[in-house]
Parts: C-alpha cells; structure tokens; sequence
C-alpha cells in the first residue's frame, strides 16, 4: 500500500491520529453508539454502510472541522433546520479525541 505525501501534516501528528483513533475504535460497540449518527445527526460513528446490499466490514467516524468555510449549494439562503444535522459529536472516550482530531 502507498502513502499518502506532500499534504503538510506533520508525522507525529499523523502518529497522534493512529494513535487516538486506534483507542477509539477498540471500544466496546456501546461506548462508540454514544456517539452514533443518525438520519437527523449526519457527523459521528457508524458501522452499518451496506454496497450491493452486503454489510461493510468497516467503522467510519465523521466529522467537520470546528468553524468551517462552506460554501452554499443555491443562492437561496440556508435555514437553521438544514444546518442543525452538522455538529460533531465528540465521544468521551479517549479524552484527548476531540483535541487529537
């Protein structure tokens, strides 16, 4: 597998990341649920994507950076419910998480 290069993030930044990640991920399924995305919650863990109808052997935690740039996808202006979804949803296990990431 190659790596992934000239993307200016620091190599022991990317360590920290594994790291931290890494005891996220090694949970029990209860913890990270604590912190499950839903239809209404889009940010956050999740473990049930399906392709052609077969479940995913994979674990995805998304989320957005803090204060993000965006950029709108009509001229119309955005309204608070189309935004609401778009919180993190930090865990509270390992704690340095949400600072890591």
């Amino acid at each position: 597998m190659g790596e992934v290069i000239n993307h200016g993030v620091p190599w022991e930044k990317r360590q920290k990341i594994e790291k931290t990640s890494k005891r996220f991920f090694a949970q029990s399924l209860e913890e990270k649920r604590r912190v499950k995305k839903t239809e209404k919650l889009v940010l956050g863990y999740y473990d049930s994507e399906y392709t052609k109808n077969v479940k995913d052997w994979k674990e995805v935690f998304d989320f957005i950076i803090e204060e993000p740039t965006l950029f709108p996808n009509s001229h119309e202006p955005a309204n608070d419910k189309e935004l609401a979804g778009w919180t993190n949803l930090w865990p509270e296990h390992p704690p340095e998480f949400r600072e890591t990431c």
